[in-house]
């Protein structure tokens, strides 16, 4: 099954002290795709994307979907309901001016839609989204919904909802991307995802997963100790994933998300 990569482009330093990487690796990560022929989805967070315009243009220019990943990086339930709706059309509306592209996708940072925000997938439908890919359907150290559908399905709000790829079974399972994707062995993986029943699947990383030259720091909810293994793996990350492609990538998520038939509704 192809599988569509994604990339969560925000600015994950601890500080403005820290050296800003992430738009360079961006463009690197740009450069290697159009080598592999490969189009993806980029979840851009709103103020990175105002600090940024020319990053979020030479995105649309490359070819690939430009999606929202908040107008903030921070956690759905920490945003006033009442304001979240406005919050994320304003997202929208600026990635379209930036991109000249029409924004149909969302991702909530650290796939943070939750029963914790009941009202969240009305607020994104009712912000102008046609699909979200902001569930985690297992439990997790820090947001997770374990109960909700494994497989794409459908709001009341009609929002279309892509869980993210879960690798395993039960409440071992883990998600494909980031820290899991770079430590689990690549024979693991693709063992696991050949188990795998959803019929959308899709890689999240970062532009730091590809970033080996970073300079290490402690990261924001971890420690000392576990801070180092953000930086496990990175040197391999391309090649990891040129294997997961297998010469096939998948299509950028909303194009997938309209070849999709009928899907079940749930309503969390």
């Amino acid at each position: 099954m192809p599988i569509t990569f994604t990339l969560d482009v925000e600015d994950h330093r601890p500080g403005p002290h820290a050296e800003l990487r992430f738009p360079m690796v961006t463009r690197q990560i740009l450069e290697w795709l159009g080598g592999l022929g490969a189009r993806g989805t980029f979840f851009i967070v709103g103020e990175e994307a105002r600090r940024h315009p020319d990053l979020v243009a030479d995105i649309a220019k490359a070819g690939h979907e430009i999606a929202l990943h908040g107008l903030r990086h921070v956690p759905l339930a920490e945003i006033d309901p009442t304001k979240l709706a406005g919050e994320l059309r304003e997202g929208r509306e600026l990635l379209e001016q930036l991109g000249q592209v029409t924004v149909t996708g969302f991702r909530a940072p650290q796939f943070s839609l939750t029963r914790q925000c009941p009202g969240a997938p009305d607020a994104i439908a009712e912000a102008g989204f046609a699909y979200s890919s902001s569930v985690l359907p297992n439990a997790s150290p820090l947001y997770g919904f374990p109960g909700a559908p494994g497989g794409p399905f459908s709001w009341p709000s009609g929002l279309i909802e892509l869980p993210v790829t879960l690798l395993g079974a039960g409440k071992a399972r883990v998600p494909l991307g980031g820290l899991y994707f770079r430590s689990l062995p690549l024979g693991v993986t693709k063992k696991l995802l050949l188990a795998a029943d959803q019929t959308v699947q899709w890689l999240y990383l970062h532009p730091y997963d590809f970033d080996p030259r970073e300079k290490m720091y402690v990261v924001r909810d971890a420690n000392p100790i576990f801070s180092p293994l953000q930086w496990l793996n990175r040197s391999k990350v391309r090649e990891r994933v040129e294997a997961l492609f297998a010469g096939a990538p998948g299509l950028p998520l909303g194009e997938r998300v309209r070849e999709l038939a009928a899907l079940p509704v749930y309503a969390g």
